[in-house]
């Protein structure tokens, strides 16, 4: 632990050199930077819960806990800290009543310690994951109660920490309350030091996901198909399936979301060597007959992509990223395949798999083929209902909710 509280007070001014260039740049605001480097001018008043995700996904995920949270404690402020500008301006776009927004600070203990010293504060949520060390253990030291939830360890991340045993038993001994996603997160969390007496009821956050309006099933959607939130290695994949559906259906329409936007370009091109028409959502290109592939390239626009899509095929699961959620397109009334990696929600993907709720395909043949399959509309409806039955089955958020109100200043 020392070896790290040296490290990243070594690290500070470099870090703050960094986030400085982003404010002359113009990619964030002096305000950003006050929040981040904790210069906080004013700090939330009365009594105070901290709640804290890293970006958009895991707050999105989190937003049933946190208006029940709020509904729970009608006198109590809500610090809602992230990493993100983009999270930042979807927390202000909720209109939440007593919630304090704001970006979260180094992880710098002087900062912590300031913040505790001028706010009345209740105790810490922390939604998934994003460790930070100095923040649990000053939180920890000045007996304010943390929990975690939706609690998310990889195999990957859990060797890491393993490297540092003294360090990861007092970040995880320290939590009061952890509702692991899964079982293999709650094993690997209690491998990594946390207590089997502090664990809760399991949930998967990205299972509260709750569309704002019912998907319009129309078979026009079953000309378009989702590849959603793909990452590098994934893109010439799918679009070589893609390939494959025009010379069946030379009208089929492919969205292609990058996780993370900046890729687009890259994207493009791999899509033009393809000879296949692009276009990109970024430059306001519209979604037309034109586009083959219309690349989205844009933030906070993922819900009219699923809404706009028969089928989806969810990403980072092509290449070793653990993959990602089948609940928000199953929300959205999509048809899901998905690639061979799928550790992440593992457990949901066996529930699917059982019921028939969703199909595991890697080639560009075998995901051709099943989108073409996924067509007809009595069968992307059969697999759109086993999704449905199956996943609703993950959503009970009582015991959860209960387990933190019963949390407070020791």
């Amino acid at each position: 632990m020392l070896f790290y509280r040296c490290l990243i007070t070594l690290l500070s001014p470099v870090l703050g050199i960094a986030l400085l260039f982003r404010v002359l740049r113009r990619q964030e605001s002096w305000r950003d930077f006050n929040e981040r480097i904790g210069n906080w001018r004013d700090f939330p008043a009365g009594a105070v819960i901290w709640l804290h995700g890293a970006s958009n996904g895991e707050l999105t995920a989190a937003r049933k806990i946190i208006a029940a949270t709020a509904a729970h404690n009608p006198d109590v402020t809500l610090l809602i800290t992230c990493n993100s500008t983009s999270a930042k301006k979807m927390l202000r776009s909720w209109g939440l009543e007593r919630a304090d927004i704001r970006l979260a600070p180094l992880d710098l203990s002087w900062i912590y310690g300031r913040i505790l010293a001028r706010t009345n504060l209740k105790h810490f949520i922390l939604f998934e994951a994003d460790f930070w060390p100095n923040r649990g253990l000053t939180l920890q030291g000045a007996g304010i109660p943390t929990a975690i939830i939706g609690a998310r360890m990889s195999a990957k991340s859990a060797k890491v920490w393993a490297k540092f045993p003294k360090l990861s038993e007092r970040v995880f001994g320290g939590f009061d309350l952890i509702c692991a996603q899964d079982t293999a997160s709650q094993e690997r969390l209690q491998s990594l030091g946390a207590k089997a007496d502090r664990f809760g009821a399991q949930i998967s956050l990205k299972s509260l996901y709750a569309a704002p309006k019912n998907a319009s099933d129309h078979t026009r959607r079953g000309d378009v198909w989702l590849a959603a939130s793909t990452h590098e290695g994934e893109d010439q994949t799918l679009l070589q399936a893609h390939l494959h559906i025009l010379q069946t259906v030379p009208n089929m329409q492919m969205i292609l979301a990058p996780r993370h936007p900046k890729r687009a370009p890259n994207i493009a091109k791999i899509a033009r060597g393809l000879r296949l028409n692009v276009q990109l959502r970024s430059v306001s290109a519209p979604f037309d007959a034109q586009s083959t592939v219309y690349i989205a390239d844009t933030l906070g626009e993922m819900e009219q992509w699923y809404d706009m899509a028969g089928t989806c095929f969810v990403a980072g699961s092509l290449v070793d990223k653990g993959g990602h959620t089948p609940f928000e397109p199953a929300t959205h009334n999509c048809a899901i395949l998905h690639g061979p990696h799928f550790e992440n929600f593992a457990e949901p993907y066996a529930t699917l798999h059982h019921t028939n709720g969703a199909r595991l395909c890697e080639t560009p043949e075998e995901i051709a083929k099943n989108i073409l399959e996924l067509r007809d509309l009595d069968t992307a409806d059969r697999q759109r209902a086993n999704a449905s039955f199956a996943l609703s089955k993950i959503t009970d958020t009582a015991p959860i909710l209960e387990a933190l109100s019963r949390l407070s200043k020791h």
